[in-house]
């Protein structure tokens, strides 16, 4: 009787724990095993290794569960008999199966996945000492079910996936809402291009290299740009850019009577197709501001800001100087109010 009741026990704490063992690591996500990792928690690692070759993991906890389940009930119902006789065997059997269900799959299996991350990081040295044990039957299973397999590895997250676990980390008050909208417009910088946010060829300011800082003294007090592009004969010879510091500097040493061109500086230029995350690369590794964007003639269509990208991120940037806060705006009513004297004329 001791002996057949050893057996059971030994076959319920075997069948608990490849079921939690088995619920956790298909429960504990990669990101939850990077964060272990990170924070050096013990098994951490193994985890991660267990995770990796998550099949040859799965296939060695089957493996145990069947072992201790078909194995023991075979010695249990040999034992049963010679306890109970064949009258209570049956009895026997069905409230044995019952508390296996229960103990050995359902209640294990939830614990499992409920405590997955801690779980499986506990166990993980269990796993893979599973794996090396039966290592020969793992190898044998897998070449038996290959046809039917994938040895792919398992997708990543996708952009898609990443804005929905933001979203509902900020349902749960995880992460604040400005975090999350950060995340969104970040995965958004891809698919917007130069021309849908760069201040347009008919509202740039910009100044011609032959004038004289005198001459433009006005419209240099009046400014509300830091870097002014400068042109040779028209806005499509844009012969480099101009500090309005420098500028001013020069008009306050009584320099006035210099030409503009001795102050531009270095200009890079951009297609007007180029993506957001592109150029705001190019920004940060060149240690730019501005960049000039040529349509596909090769013509000067506007410029484009580090400003102007950052803006997607966070919202539009106003400061007390800026007395139009969307130019592009202002520049689609200065193009229909052209179109209105051109058509006044016409009548």
């Amino acid at each position: 009787m001791v002996l057949l009741i050893l057996i059971c026990v030994l076959i319920l704490i075997l069948s608990f724990l490849a079921s939690s063992m088995e619920a956790a690591l298909f429960s504990v996500t990669q990101i939850q095993i990077e964060q272990m990792a990170e924070l050096r928690l013990r098994w951490a690692e193994r985890l991660r290794m267990n995770k990796e070759s998550i099949r040859d993991s799965i296939v060695a906890i089957v493996i145990l569960n069947n072992l201790s389940n078909i194995a023991g009930s075979i010695i249990v119902g040999a034992l049963a008999v010679e306890v109970f006789g064949d009258i209570w065997v049956g009895v026997f059997s069905a409230v044995l199966t019952f508390v296996i269900i229960l103990l050995g799959e359902v209640v294990p299996k939830t614990i499992g996945e409920r405590n997955a991350a801690d779980y499986a990081r506990i166990t993980a040295p269990f796993v893979f000492f599973l794996r090396v044990l039966f290592h020969p039957f793992v190898l044998l299973i897998n070449l038996l079910t290959r046809p039917i397999g994938s040895d792919e590895p398992q997708p990543q997250l996708s952009e898609d996936e990443i804005t929905v676990l933001a979203r509902l980390s900020h349902r749960d008050g995880n992460i604040l809402e400005m975090e999350n909208r950060l995340i969104r417009h970040v995965f958004q910088l891809d698919d917007i291009m130069a021309r849908e946010i760069m201040t347009p060829r008919t509202v740039v300011f910009a100044l011609r290299a032959d004038d004289t800082l005198e001459s433009v003294r006005r419209e240099l007090y009046n400014a509300s740009v830091s870097r002014i592009p400068i042109y040779s004969e028209d806005m499509d010879d844009i012969i480099g850019l101009a500090h309005i510091r420098d500028l001013l500097a020069a008009l306050a040493k009584g320099k006035g009577d210099r030409e503009l061109r001795e102050f531009a500086g270095e200009v890079s230029y951009v297609p007007d197709t180029a993506k957001l995350n592109v150029l705001l690369s190019d920004f940060l590794k060149n240690r730019e501001h501005l960049s000039v964007v040529v349509d596909e003639h090769g013509g000067m269509a506007g410029v484009i800001t580090l400003e102007d990208i950052l803006e997607q991120l966070v919202g539009e940037i106003v400061d007390e100087h800026d007395r139009d806060v969307d130019l592009r705006v202002r520049a689609r009513m200065l193009q229909e109010q052209h179109g209105r004297k051109d058509y006044g004329a016409k009548r």
